[in-house]
């Protein structure tokens, strides 16, 4: 699942590799999915999620005039948004920044990328797009992948600069199931962020998030640090 809104704006951001570099190597796997598919991010969809009947948060997708995605992670501010884009190429989904409408906006800009396989071994460097984040391949590869990534975060109006780092392990598609909806099948991003907003340069998040194909985020979540807590998707539907 940016410095991302969880961090810089308080929201429970949820957000959300074998092949290397801004297109498939040759030979590579065909794909086996596309994260449109499981995230819904080109629907206007939106879900709940939490334990049992107790809802701790909600997300909810929808296209700009411009072409972006933005994501809400909040029920009560609903225009506290993540930005995300298609690369030139479209085989990847890039993260811009995130903010409410109108009001202070958070540019996050890489100063490093590496992409590698499943293990984060081989890593190499991924070419920059206007510094934004590649935050996750369009086309599923079959294997999964590892994507490294630091850089800074800072209001776009000024303030000081924030240092991150944000390292993710993508799987390929597998049987899943929740609470209330089985037989499913999921992606899942495992993450780790790190950070140095307020204080000293440290790791600040540890989890795992499935996304369930015709249904979207946040369909399980199991986070090990700062604290263990889990959750997972209770509803979902189309507005």
């Amino acid at each position: 699942m940016g410095m991302r809104s969880r961090v810089v704006l308080g929201v429970v951001a949820l957000a959300a590799f074998s092949a290397v570099g801004t297109a498939p190597a040759q030979g590579a796997p065909a794909a086996v999915g596309t994260y449109d598919e499981f995230s819904r991010l080109d629907q206007r969809s939106a879900g709940q999620f939490g334990t049992g009947d107790s809802v701790a948060g909600q997300w909810s997708w929808r296209t700009e005039p411009s072409g972006e995605y933005t994501i809400n992670w909040e029920v009560e501010e609903p225009e506290n948004r993540e930005r995300f884009r298609r690369s030139a190429d479209g085989e990847w989904l890039l993260l811009d920044g995130w903010g409410k409408k109108g009001h202070t906006y958070y540019e996050q800009r890489v100063t490093s990328e590496k992409s590698g396989d499943a293990g984060c071994g081989q890593m190499t460097p991924i070419p920059s797009e206007g510094g934004r984040q590649h935050y996750v391949r369009w086309n599923i590869p079959a294997e999964g992948y590892c994507l490294d990534a630091e850089g800074t975060i800072q209001e776009e109006k000024g303030g000081p600069e924030i240092r991150f780092r944000h390292r993710q392990v993508w799987s390929p598609p597998q049987p899943c199931s929740n609470a209330r909806f089985k037989d499913r099948v999921c992606i899942t991003q495992h993450e780790m962020w790190w950070d140095d907003n307020n204080h000293p340069y440290q790791k600040t998040l540890d989890r795992k998030v499935q996304l369930a194909k015709g249904l979207g985020m946040a369909f399980r979540i199991e986070q090990t640090f700062p604290q263990p807590w889990s959750a997972e998707m209770i509803r979902q539907w189309d507005y």
